[in-house]
């Protein structure tokens, strides 16, 4: 009990510990500070975060304290910008689920040893330390979650905007105007993405290609880094850049069709578990009746 107590007591005062270095003033220098506000990258927006709902020196504190313990959140820049989310969010999930996952199993055997149960020690610091790896771990995980299906759904957006390019093209429309009329005439932050891109290629005087390059960059869309370099072998000329389109778009198609197929492959697979869970059980509960009497009939006779 003294045990448990004295954690209890230790987990209580490392949140007096991150409380208060999140209520100290951040003093961040100038140089860094201006270099983060005049930082402007192509899929910056992608995600459409709205607020961030961490306040800015909780997300500081949080964002150094995960650094200490290794966290490295930059590796997670591509995804967190899919999601529409901060690093200072990322660093608080992770703190929040590591100290639940930490504080959880104590609190469960305290509770337990006021009643009369009491645990072993080692189990409960391992199952402790257990969970508050994995709540540590939890974040990441649903970051990359969200982040895959970001990519999807842009895969996806991405060759029906070749297709209404296309179709365009062959209505006799000029590959700039069929790229901006087909970006116009869809919805969705992945046709949002498209437009920026098309608009700061309008304003930088750079090509579309080369700007849908840096928003491959930035998603982690290989897709659609090849079709920009594709196009920018075609040159200039209609039939060409038509035709790379088409084949580019038909590609894509073929593997979300394939990608499709493969996840309705793995459902039906997972569908078995449960029906053979439910066969298993059927058979005992069939045989449980006969087994008994021949269990009964076949045991050793009395005297």
């Amino acid at each position: 009990m003294i045990t448990v107590t004295a954690l209890l007591g230790a987990g209580v005062g490392i949140g007096v510990w991150m409380i208060t270095r999140a209520l100290r003033p951040n003093v961040q220098p100038l140089g860094p500070a201006l270099d983060e506000l005049n930082r402007s990258s192509p899929g910056s927006d992608i995600g459409q975060a709205g607020p961030d709902p961490v306040h800015p020196r909780v997300g500081a504190v949080a964002r150094r304290v995960v650094g200490a313990l290794g966290g490295d959140l930059e590796r997670h820049a591509v995804a967190l910008r899919l999601a529409g989310r901060t690093p200072a969010r990322l660093a608080v999930d992770k703190l929040v689920g590591a100290t639940g996952g930490l504080l959880t199993p104590l609190l469960v055997a305290a509770g337990l040893a006021i009643v009369g149960i009491r645990l072993p020690l080692v189990a409960v610091i391992g199952f402790a330390a257990f969970a508050a790896m994995g709540g540590w771990f939890l974040p990441d995980f649903a970051l990359r979650d969200a982040a895959e299906k970001r990519q999807k759904a842009f895969r996806h957006a991405l060759s029906s905007y070749l297709d209404l390019v296309n179709v365009i093209i062959a209505g006799g429309g000029g590959i700039q105007t069929a790229l901006y009329t087909a970006a116009e005439a869809g919805d969705g932050w992945a046709f949002a993405s498209i437009r920026r891109a098309l608009d700061r290629a309008r304003l930088t005087g750079r090509s579309p290609w080369d700007t849908f390059t840096d928003l491959a960059r930035d998603l982690d869309v290989p897709e659609l880094a090849e079709l920009a370099a594709s196009v920018a072998l075609a040159g200039s000329h209609g039939a060409r850049i038509r035709a790379s389109l088409a084949a580019k778009a038909d590609t894509m198609r073929g593997h979300q069709v394939a990608e499709t197929e493969a996840a309705a492959e793995a459902a039906t697979e997972r569908m078995t578990i449960p029906v053979a869970v439910l066969l298993f059980g059927f058979l005992l509960f069939v045989a449980y009746p006969a087994v008994q009497q021949i269990t009964t009939v076949s045991g050793p006779a009395g005297p």
